[in-house]
């Protein structure tokens, strides 16, 4: 008699953390990224992904050298025509979903229908299309090229970020985030060395703005150099990219040094939901600070797909 053992349970939390970790620890965050460049990563209804896929996909694009933004599943391809082809290394990523069933009686969380919604993740298996063949091409275009003169402010970028309201000074030598007066410093424009660098300081900047206690209410009472002032820094660095993708820019940034990458690896090996509350608190971040943005900023304005709040993640 045959006896099956049960294949255990997919930790999805500890997998994502270690490949996270690992391209960290390899020199690629995938916050720092070139995939940047062909804008978020979108699903094959043209859908942006968000929170944490955003950086799973982005470090398989960077990895496999794809610029083309678009991911299908295996079975998707084969329904439009195509298919994938054969020995390509699918990248899994999170499906985020939430589960309805009756709450018993007495409990807390049930709605008027007398039911409890329970948020769950669950695994698949994507592939970049130009991991396939047979697609038609009119389905997936490659991103386009936004002409933009290099030495030129960026006016249209700056508008879309400055539409958020806050408070921007320019001068002096350093950048950050004043709490008690509410307001961005940024130097002179002309001590960046590139524009994308001046545009994505500033999303930086930006993304802590939005932290304040009247806003989104992270904990930004960390001292320098504690971690949870690193904490707070690494949802300001996926934030900004997050932003950085969006407006299609991509920038020096300007914490990178040893110290906040010891401090980044030390949380996440710490605590394996820990990239899941930055990737969920970054994308809250970026969200607000483009929701005032003009339309027309954007070349995409599709839904973009279910992701887990932080809240949410609390349930988990």
């Amino acid at each position: 008699m045959k006896h099956h053992t049960q294949r255990p349970a997919r930790d999805l939390y500890q997998e994502t953390t270690d490949r996270i970790i690992a391209a960290i620890e390899a020199g690629a965050a995938p916050w720092r990224c070139d995939w940047l460049q062909s804008g978020l990563p979108r699903r094959s209804t043209g859908q942006t992904y968000r929170g944490v896929n955003i950086l799973l996909l982005g470090m398989s694009a960077a990895a496999q050298g794809f610029t083309n933004p678009h991911w299908i599943t295996f079975k998707q391809a084969q329904e439009l025509g195509g298919n994938v082809r054969k020995g390509e290394k699918g990248t899994g990523i999170i499906f985020f979903k939430t589960l309805a069933r009756d709450a018993e009686e007495g409990d807390k969380r049930a709605d008027e229908n007398g039911q409890i919604h329970i948020p769950c993740l669950k695994g698949y298996t994507v592939f970049n299309v130009e991991q396939c063949e047979g697609l038609p091409a009119s389905r997936f275009p490659a991103p386009a090229v936004l002409d933009r003169d290099p030495l030129e402010r960026d006016h249209w970028a700056e508008a879309a970020m400055r539409s958020c309201g806050a408070v921007i000074r320019e001068g002096g030598e350093a950048a950050f985030y004043l709490p008690a007066m509410d307001y961005v410093q940024l130097p002179d424009f002309q001590r960046f060395r590139t524009v994308p660098g001046f545009l994505a300081t500033m999303a930086h900047e930006l993304v802590h703005w939005t932290g304040a206690k009247h806003r989104l209410a992270r904990d930004q009472e960390g001292g320098f150099g504690s971690l949870r002032y690193a904490a707070e820094e690494l949802v300001a660095e996926i934030g900004a990219a997050f932003i950085g993708a969006r407006l299609g820019f991509v920038g020096d940034h300007i914490e990178s040094h040893a110290g906040y990458i010891d401090h980044w690896l030390k949380i996440l090996r710490g605590d394996k939901r820990a990239i899941f509350r930055a990737a969920a608190a970054a994308q809250a971040a970026a969200d607000l600070v483009l929701q005032k943005a003009d339309p027309a900023d954007f070349e995409h304005q599709d839904e973009a797909e279910a992701a887990p709040t932080i809240a949410q993640l609390a349930l988990l």
